[in-house]
């Protein structure tokens, strides 16, 4: 970007992508978001599974998914739910390829982060295509907060999962996620931008542990509840 053009961006940074009103400044975060509706983004909060993060109804401790799924990661845990503006703002980073996203979204993981693992490296969860959200997010960790990013997954083929259960997420992923280095930190923190049944998560943190990882969390943006 030139200096003109962040110049532009900053003095007139457009409209706001969920209430459309008018940006008088960029803001700290450089987000496309009003202040307004930046208040609105409510991050999840109650009682919580003390593996996956889903919202616990009669529960104490664990949910009854990750009673019957056996997750090989240690915790999950993500800022917000997956609905409303949050899915929009998702949505328009991923689709929409606003990368001002990737930097406001980086701010809100960094704290957490840094103080539930600190010093503990960032694994991004590889995606289908090479330049996705999570890449774009992971480069704004290292950039803006020093976040150590080790890329040491790499996936190839398979179809989407959306429409897929958590048993056929995982047969859909078998053989498609694999280790690109030898070099595995003992601990690592796992990153997605959505979580949902677990599955690709679960992948992830089988193969890191297979190849000498001994602990992995997850951290997400979103999850669906």
């Amino acid at each position: 970007m030139t200096l003109g053009a962040g110049l532009l961006e900053v003095l007139f940074p457009g409209r706001c992508l969920l209430c459309g009103g008018w940006l008088l400044s960029a803001g700290s975060a450089g987000a496309p978001v009003c202040a307004e509706c930046l208040c609105s983004l409510e991050p999840i909060g109650g009682q919580r599974c003390d593996t996956c993060g889903t919202p616990l109804v009669s529960e104490r401790t664990s949910c009854t998914r990750c009673r019957e799924a056996d997750f090989a990661f240690a915790a999950h845990r993500s800022i917000f739910a997956y609905s409303g503006s949050v899915r929009d703002l998702i949505s328009c980073l991923k689709f929409e390829g606003r990368a001002r996203l990737s930097g406001f979204f980086a701010d809100l993981l960094a704290p957490r982060i840094l103080t539930e693992n600190p010093g503990v490296p960032v694994i991004p969860v590889p995606g289908r295509r090479s330049k996705n959200a999570v890449e774009l997010i992971a480069r704004k960790l290292e950039a803006r907060h020093g976040i150590q990013v080790l890329r040491l997954l790499a996936r190839h083929g398979g179809r989407p999962q959306k429409t897929l259960d958590l048993q056929e997420r995982r047969e859909n992923l078998r053989g498609r996620i694999r280790l690109v280095s030898a070099s595995v930190p003992e601990q690592a923190v796992l990153f997605d931008d959505v979580f949902t049944t677990g599955a690709t998560a679960d992948t992830c943190a089988r193969i890191l542990l297979d190849g000498g990882c001994r602990k992995v969390s997850v951290v997400s943006i979103a999850m669906e509840e």
